[in-house]
Formats: structure tokens, sequence, C-alpha cells
């Protein structure tokens, strides 16, 4: 260990306890026995009696920044930083006291490093002044994906591909909280669905006894429909066709919408709020019983409705 970080005035190499150290009896500057003797006086000799003389280094600020480090390092290892809003809190707490993301470091610290910004700058503009952060704070699920989406579409791309959209639009509008566009989309899926009802009426008529598997049952009563009910299968084929639009219309532009619907709300809250962490988590996230209603409506309405086109 170096003697409180002194150097040789000569060949300036730290200075260690069991080095043979001489001091200059005029300015107290150290050096090595040897290399003392190489010069055979004080490296600063020319300079005793100026205001260039060797000066014994103040190692207080030194000690105090260390200190400092170390205070700050402690506070550091008992601390934890949200990283959906930012808040900082007690490393020991089982989820932020602000926003409720789930503290990962709590659970063994597998999941402490993961970058909930997918690589996105968290000052990065997003649109009308919406940084990415705030994003991520209204967003709060899933923010991996969403964000990088976002910032592709600040810089010109229009369009994606959301494979939850094309499976469920309605309910995933829903979940995420753009009821409108969650109404819009069940209704005409609701009415898409009616379309098919006259092939499914006729398909509920024949028994077990009709047909010997799957295959052979739908081509009976493709066979069927062909001579006496055309209609049917022409209402059939609309109605597909109509959902399959409408749902890959839902994948390839939802994305853009929910990006829309993100910056308009952030901007909102910033400009208007009195409460923003009660806005981020009513007008945000995301709400996982509307997207079973979403699921549910779509898929039983129409059943539901079939026994009175009979």
């Amino acid at each position: 260990m170096s003697e409180q970080k002194l150097t040789c005035s000569v060949c300036h190499a730290y200075l260690f306890e069991d080095d043979d150290v001489v001091y200059c009896p005029v300015c107290g500057a150290p050096h090595h026995r040897d290399c003392y003797k190489s010069i055979g006086h004080c490296a600063f000799e020319e300079a005793h009696g100026t205001d260039n003389q060797y000066k014994k280094p103040d190692f207080s600020e030194d000690e105090a920044d260390k200190k400092h480090t170390e205070s700050h390092r402690e506070n550091a290892e008992n601390s934890v930083k949200c990283e959906i809003c930012g808040e900082s809190y007690a490393a020991g707490g089982a989820s932020c006291p602000k926003c409720g993301a789930p503290n990962f470091r709590s659970v063994g610290g597998a999941f402490a490093s993961i970058d909930f910004m997918g690589g996105v700058p968290e000052d990065m503009d997003l649109g009308e002044g919406v940084t990415a952060a705030e994003a991520r704070r209204f967003v709060f699920a899933n923010t991996r994906r969403y964000i990088p989406k976002f910032a592709e579409m600040k810089f010109g791309k229009k369009t994606g591909w959301n494979w939850f959209a094309l499976l469920f639009p309605c309910g995933w509008f829903l979940s995420r909280k753009m009821y409108l566009e969650g109404i819009v989309t069940g209704i005409l899926s609701i009415c898409f669905s009616l379309y098919i009802l006259p092939f499914s009426n006729i398909l509920s008529s024949y028994t077990p006894s009709d047909y010997s598997n799957i295959p052979d049952l739908y081509s009976t009563v493709i066979s069927d429909a062909m001579k006496t009910n055309v209609w049917a299968l022409i209402l059939l084929a609309a109605g597909v066709l109509q959902i399959i639009i409408l749902n890959v219309l839902c994948a390839v532009f939802g994305d853009r919408i929910y990006r829309n619907h993100v910056i308009k709300n952030v901007k909102s809250i910033k400009e208007e709020s009195e409460d923003a962490d009660y806005d981020y988590r009513k007008k945000g996230g995301t709400n996982f019983f509307l997207l079973l209603a979403g699921i549910i409506a779509v898929d039983y309405l129409p059943q539901l409705i079939a026994p009175l086109f009979k």
C-alpha cells in the first residue's frame, strides 16, 4: 500500500511503506534514497524559498470524495430505481410505491437488467413533445415491443404487424383502453359473423348419422346448399372474407393507432392533469377483463343471435 499516495520527487513512482524514503530537510519533498543519492540533492532545490517549492498534497478532499462515493454506493445498494416510472425506493420493497411495477431485484435480480425501452433512449421525442420515457409510463405493459415500434413510426414507418390485433382485434383494442376502436371493431366483427349464420343453421340441421367425418360433413352441406340454398354459401364467403380483411387491417395499422392514442393521452395528461400519476394509471396500461369481454362478445353473441335467423 502506498504511503498516502506520495510519489518520489525524482522518478515519480508511488512510495510504499517498505521503501527506503528520504525527505528533504528544507521542504519535506519525499525521495527514494537511491534517487536522492543519484542527483545528490532535493529535486526541488532550485525552488526552495519560492512559491514553486514542494508542498505536501492535501488528501482531505480525496478522503471526502471517497466517503461520498462510498455513501452513494451504499445508498444505491439499499435502493432500487423503478424501470417503469423512474421512482427510487427501498430495495426490499415488493413493488414501486408510485406505479405498482414489481421489484425484479427482490426476486433474485434475474430481471434487473431488462431494457424496458427496447434500446430507445428515454429522452427521445416520439412525437408532439412526448418522450419515450413518458410513453413507457403510459403503455406500462410490454413496453419493450411498443416503444421501439413507436420510434420506428417517428422516422417514417407507417405500418406494422400485431399478431394479437390480428387474432383478437376487439379484445386487443379494449385491453389497451381504446374503447371507441374496440367497440367499432367488435360491432363490425359481429355483423360480419351474421353473414355466416345461414350456413351455420344448415350445418346444425345435420345429425351424426348423415356423415362419417368432418370433411365429409362439409362436403355434403356445401353440395346440398348449392342445390337448395346457394345464398347461404355466398353469404358465408362474404362474411369470412370481410372478417379476414378487418382482422388484417387491425394487425397492420393497430400499432400506429395505438401510438396515436398514447401520444394524444400523454400530451393531454402533461398539459391538463392535476394528478398525473392517477391519470397514467387510469388511461394507460392494460385491462385484462376488457380483453376477455371483447373476445367473448365477438365469439358468443353471434351464436346467441343465430336462433333468430332460423
